[in-house]
């Protein structure tokens, strides 16, 4: 499963048999793990930029970085949704623009304002100038976007193409083995970060899987009436699609909880 993920989800160079991607299709719960890989990478490096350089700077920087990890494949889904939802007629024709080749007005502007947001969101991390979550909110948020993309697969129908095994292999119950397995992570960096102890900090985790787990079942609910279906591209919007939301999140119970003491 771990080597799966790290063929299918970074560029980093892993040998894989059609086994283990199906059985990664079969546990694709396990989806936050490689998150934690993304989320220290992300985490890491946002907060060394910031002693160094503004915090919307180091935040466009983030983003480019995990961008080009994952060779933008959830960038490109995003683009996809964003063609399909602006079409019009039937099932088949917004299938039908989700899958051309061309970008359009649709793709362009799903691509810019969620880019846009997330840059935003992940910078106003840096204006709370709360050290500790300066490295753990970009970590949850790519643990938590994981979570995201298994959740709209629990609830969705598949179609035939590439992310139909994930789709049919994935169950509601698996949406919650990943919300525990990215609350279990979370905790375990709260815990080495020091942060973890009774009090209202101990809810931001929580707060943020929340917001991942909406993110998911509303990406579902909009593909079935969209496309009829859940399939690859909408996988991969929904990764970015959670990413500022959950952010929004954690941001707002920082500053919650700083306005406490």
């Amino acid at each position: 499963m771990i080597k799966a993920q790290f063929s299918l989800f970074t560029v980093i160079p892993v040998n894989i048999t059609g086994e283990d991607v199906d059985d990664l299709s079969r546990h694709l719960w396990t989806l936050p793990l490689i998150g934690l890989f993304y989320g220290a990478v992300a985490g890491g490096s946002f907060y060394a930029l910031t002693r160094l350089l503004d915090p919307l700077v180091s935040a466009a920087v983030v983003v480019l970085l995990v961008h080009g990890l994952n060779r933008f494949l959830h960038f490109d889904g995003l683009i996809d949704l964003g063609d399909g939802l602006i079409a019009t007629g039937t099932h088949e024709k917004k299938m039908a623009a989700m899958k051309d080749t061309r970008v359009g007005a649709g793709g362009v502007g799903f691509g810019m304002m969620f880019t846009l947001l997330t840059v935003a969101s992940l910078a106003s991390i840096g204006e709370v100038g709360y050290a500790p979550m300066m490295f753990f909110l970009p970590l949850a948020a790519e643990v938590l976007s994981k979570n995201a993309l298994v959740t709209v697969a629990a609830l969705g129908r598949p179609r035939e193409g590439l992310g139909s095994p994930f789709v049919s292999n994935t169950r509601p119950g698996h949406a919650v083995l990943s919300a525990v397995l990215s609350l279990i992570l979370l905790a375990a960096v709260f815990l080495v970060l020091g942060q973890w102890s009774p009090g209202p900090q101990s809810f931001i985790p929580l707060l943020m899987a929340l917001a991942s787990v909406a993110v998911g079942a509303a990406a579902a609910v909009v593909a079935h009436r969209s496309f009829g279906c859940v399939n690859g591209d909408v996988l991969g919007a929904t990764n970015e699609l959670a990413k500022p939301f959950v952010l929004i999140a954690g941001v707002a119970g920082v500053v919650l909880f700083l306005s406490m003491y």
